[in-house]
């Protein structure tokens, strides 16, 4: 199996002239969107990756990024290679930003490719509650906090007169960049090259219908694993299907996606794939909006009042148990749906 470190590593002398951007470029700065750099000099627009990327990896070590998460840890593995090849270290980085609070996690940086070329990325799902209470948020409410922030970024990093753009991420990262490209302004959607949404959620019914998505969906590249089940959540069309060599859960991080030389090994989504998505719809479907709603905002309450603000701290059997005695207590209507959302996920889980 080859993956992205190896596409790095074999083509990481190729300038951009010699060799276009291609899916694979969308991986890499999708994936190294997933680290802070919040005590760089990212937001004065003037440093390159190689700067950037040398610095934070003298801050932060392996170990320590390890523990929030797996994209975290693959795109710090992904960052030490990059720093030296003539393809990525001289892309400057500029406009990072995060923003964190009780109902949101946004993450956004942008890579300038060159003069003719920009590359804005957004960060998927991170260790914050708060991320994935978004995430289910996606099923029920539109928009939710980081469709706004990513309109906002989209529309500020736009130029009339600037360079052409591609907008990509992973997870929530690849559907704050549909929303985000959905909802630009028609004269900066023109300067749009590429939309990448890599194995993130699609639409709901509503936003799958609309004129916004028909006008920006030529442009529209989503890529999904082989044995996907974020990416076929809710409408999507189209996939692009790379291989991977995990099942369930695990084919969502990018390191188990195949190349094939400077592109993604294709593939066809696997059988368990599309009874999930169609599974997935039909419990979406089977519900409204203000019973999903409903019962997320109760979930996380008790989330909130135990104080879990990460997923970390959801590990802890202590706090497991604190909340499996408040979840038994909430009136039957929101229990039921609750345990049947449980029962999709233990089922997904299952697929590992």
């Amino acid at each position: 199996m080859t993956n992205i470190y190896d596409y790095v590593n074999k083509y990481g002398k190729y300038s951009y002239e010699e060799l276009e951007f291609n899916d694979l470029d969308n991986l890499v700065f999708s994936l190294l969107t997933y680290l802070d750099y919040g005590k760089t000099k990212v937001k004065e627009n003037t440093h390159t990756i190689k700067e950037i990327g040398t610095y934070y990896l003298k801050t932060n070590s392996y170990k320590k990024v390890s523990k929030i998460g797996i994209a975290q840890k693959r795109a710090y593995k992904l960052l030490e290679i990059v720093v030296n090849k003539p393809r990525f270290k001289n892309v400057i980085m500029s406009d990072y930003t995060y923003l964190s609070n009780k109902e949101m996690q946004f993450g956004a940086v942008v890579f300038n490719i060159s003069k003719k070329l920009k590359v804005i990325t957004f960060e998927g799902t991170d260790e914050l509650i708060s991320g994935w209470k978004e995430d289910l948020f996606i099923a029920s409410t539109f928009p939710i906090p980081s469709h706004l922030e990513s309109i906002t970024y989209i529309k500020k990093n736009i130029k009339l007169f600037g360079p052409k753009v591609i907008i990509c991420g992973h997870s929530k990262g690849g559907n704050l960049a549909l929303i985000g490209a959905m909802f630009a302004p028609f004269y900066k959607k023109l300067k749009i090259k590429k939309i990448y949404n890599n194995d993130g959620p699609g639409l709901r019914n509503h936003e799958f219908k609309t004129l916004k998505y028909k006008i920006i969906k030529r442009k529209y590249i989503h890529i999904v694993p082989n044995n996907s089940i974020i990416g076929v959540l809710m409408n999507n069309e189209n996939y692009s299907v790379v291989k991977s060599d995990k099942r369930g859960i695990l084919a969502h991080d990018i390191y188990t996606w195949h190349t094939d030389g400077s592109n993604i090994k294709k593939s066809e989504l696997s059988n368990k794939s599309k009874t999930i998505e169609k599974n997935i719809l039909r419990f979406i479907n089977s519900h409204t909006d203000e019973e999903l709603l409903k019962s997320t905002n109760k979930l996380f309450k008790i989330l909130e009042d135990e104080k879990i603000s990460d997923t970390m701290k959801l590990t802890k059997i202590s706090s497991l148990i604190k909340v499996s005695h408040k979840l038994i207590k909430l009136d039957k209507e929101t229990k039921d749906l609750l345990i049947e959302l449980i029962f999709y996920t233990y089922n997904l889980q299952r697929e590992k």
